[in-house]
C-alpha cells in the first residue's frame, strides 16, 4: 500500500508507545516505526469569508468577524496511481467534506508526539476520513 504526505511539506514519521503528556496535551517518547514519504507538494483548500458581521472590539483593535466560511478552491487530489491514501490537513479533508467529494483514501494525523524541547517530531496514529 502506498501512502504520501500531502501536508506541511514534510515526511511524517510513525511512533507507536508513546506516553501521553496531559499538561501539553501531546504525546512523549514511543519508537518510530514507519515513515510516511511526502508527496511532494500540500494539497490545500482556500476559503472565502461570507457576510461581514459587527467586529469583536479587544485592547481597543477592532477584529473583522464573518459568518461561516465556504470553501472557493480545493487542490485536485493525486491519482490512485501515485498513492493508495493520502495523508492531508483536517482543513483539506473537511473541505472535501463540505463539497461532496468522496474522501475514502484521506487520513489525517492524530496523536501528536514531540521531542523534549517541544518540536513536533511526528504522529501516533492516522485518522481515517
Amino acid at each position: 500500500m502506498k501512502i504520501k504526505s500531502y501536508v506541511g511539506g514534510h515526511d511524517i514519521d510513525i511512533y507507536v508507545g508513546a506516553v501521553y503528556d496531559p499538561k501539553i496535551r501531546k504525546y512523549r517518547g514511543g519508537e518510530k516505526v514507519a515513515t510516511i514519504p511526502y508527496g511532494g507538494r500540500m494539497l490545500s483548500a482556500r476559503t472565502a469569508p461570507q457576510m461581514e458581521l459587527e467586529p469583536i472590539q479587544m485592547d481597543g483593535v477592532s477584529i473583522p468577524v464573518h459568518s461561516a466560511l465556504e470553501f472557493e478552491h480545493i487542490d485536485p487530489l493525486p491519482d490512485p496511481e501515485e498513492c493508495d491514501l493520502c495523508v492531508v490537513s483536517a482543513m483539506y479533508a473537511n473541505a472535501c467534506k463540505a463539497l461532496g467529494m468522496e474522501t475514502s483514501r484521506l487520513l489525517t494525523v492524530g496523536g501528536t508526539v514531540v521531542d523534549d524541547a517541544g518540536k513536533v517530531i511526528g504522529t501516533c496514529w492516522l485518522n481515517q476520513q
